[in-house]
């Protein structure tokens, strides 16, 4: 009992860490943090811009234009933007000759998503889905022109991107999807990518790569989508990335079947590491019951009503792969998913009585908020972890439940809240923090 519950004091302060990280503005921020036009991830701050004199502006251009190229209209402000940002430079210069009032600040993320060379699946989507934070600066002369300094964070670098590429290539060949009809491709890449990935309970890793390559294959929504749409970009589908609220920022996908969008989720399809379709290819009748798209995907796409008959398509495409694809569950897996659905629905119902005890005070300091809804959702991973067999007699036991409860408020205060705040509130708390932010993400 004692290492276990170390085990779980352990996992609180590296989680505890990764949310501080958001508060501070690391790598993590743009994931958990709403700001962009038509993204409830990423986090883009306001540009800001500075005076200077003609002379000054001249001397600063010509400085920055060692490291970047002159936009004149918002056109090609775009593109200068859109060509550092495919290579994942984190930082990089652009010398606008256009009016400053003129540049797409608000809009500068949509616009990156606009751009799409068909002959790649590392731009578009995959590049705006994969940035987490934007940072900008400028300083302009009397003709209102401007050096505008960029600074981003992504998900991954360019190494990882191409990493990814390769492996989504080496996945389709062997999932042989070639010569499959669309609504096929979709169902067989849908299945790999759940079977395949598990969610990051660290909420740390938001990359394509996490759960792609790497040999940990987890992440969270941003990468199982990002995912889901490089598998079936590279495949032939259309579809696309899209953000929305789902009880917080979430990431899932639109697909375009026989000139028809659709909804999946990926990560909702995979509850407890089961496989399940009760988010694939379903329309907007369902999928608003508890997912929320964000304005700008909800007034460019036009989803269908209704869910697909996904199981119809492929049984009567005519197409002989299709026929090997598999379109019913076996008895053993709807139980298996069942279960699953269950267990989420008790994590639930868990977590919204730990809500209820775990008020927090009005003026409660924000890093407290944040440690009472991190404690949710590990003990809410403590349900999700248990064996099928251990949780079966949980969900038939009411006590235990109790017990579960009750045990886990004590647990919170005395192995995770009590110490933590106490050493927030300690001097070295600020330095300790920081050094851990250099280290890990090379921030000077």
């Amino acid at each position: 009992m004692k290492k276990t519950i170390r085990q779980i004091f352990l996992a609180a302060v590296i989680c505890c860490a990764a949310m501080l990280g958001i508060v501070l503005g690391t790598q993590e921020a743009g994931a958990q943090e709403a700001g962009a036009a038509g993204n409830s991830l990423v986090h883009i701050e306001p540009l800001k811009t500075y005076k200077v004199s003609d002379e000054t502006f001249d001397v600063m251009a010509k400085d920055a234009l060692k490291k970047g190229a002159v936009a004149t209209d918002r056109k090609s402000f775009i593109k200068e933007f859109q060509k550092h940002a495919v290579k994942r430079e984190k930082t990089f210069s652009i010398v606008y000759r256009g009016n400053v009032n003129n540049i797409p600040s608000k809009t500068i993320y949509t616009d990156l998503g606009e751009i799409d060379d068909k002959k790649t699946s590392d731009d578009a989507d995959f590049l705006s889905g994969g940035i987490l934070y934007m940072g900008w600066s400028g300083y302009y002369n009397s003709s209102n022109q401007i050096v505008l300094n960029c600074k981003l964070n992504y998900t991954e670098n360019a190494s990882q991107v191409k990493k990814d590429s390769q492996k989504s290539k080496a996945v389709l060949k062997k999932l042989k999807v070639s010569g499959m009809s669309d609504t096929a491709k979709v169902k067989v890449i849908h299945d790999y990518v759940v079977g395949l990935v598990s969610y990051d309970h660290s909420l740390r890793d938001h990359s394509a790569y996490g759960g792609l390559v790497a040999s940990k294959h987890s992440t969270v929504c941003q990468g199982y989508a990002l995912m889901m749409y490089k598998l079936l970009t590279d495949a032939g589908v259309t579809a696309h990335y899209v953000t929305g609220d789902a009880g917080g920022p979430h990431a899932w996908n639109i697909v375009k079947i026989k000139g028809k969008w659709y909804y999946i989720d990926a990560t909702w399809d995979d509850p407890s590491n089961t496989l399940s379709y009760d988010y694939f290819l379903i329309g907007s009748k369902e999928m608003n019951k508890d997912h929320k798209l964000d304005s700008y995907y909800k007034k460019k796409y036009k989803i269908q009503s209704g869910n697909l008959d996904w199981q119809k398509l492929i049984k009567k495409s005519g197409k002989k792969k299709d026929k090997k694809v598999k379109t019913e569950q076996t008895t053993k897996d709807k139980k298996k998913t069942k279960l699953a659905e269950e267990r989420a629905e008790v994590v639930h119902e868990l977590n919204d009585a730990l809500n209820e005890a775990l008020k927090e005070s009005p003026d409660a300091e924000e890093y407290e908020v944040q440690m009472y809804d991190l404690c949710k959702k590990i003990y809410g991973f403590i349900i999700e972890d248990m064996s099928d067999k251990a949780f079966k007699k949980f969900l038939d036991n009411d006590a235990m439940m109790q017990v579960y409860v009750d045990g886990t408020l004590e647990l919170i205060d005395y192995y995770i809240i009590d110490p933590c705040v106490k050493y927030m509130d300690s001097e070295d708390f600020m330095n300790t923090v920081l050094q851990a932010i250099y280290k890990d993400f090379d921030e000077s």
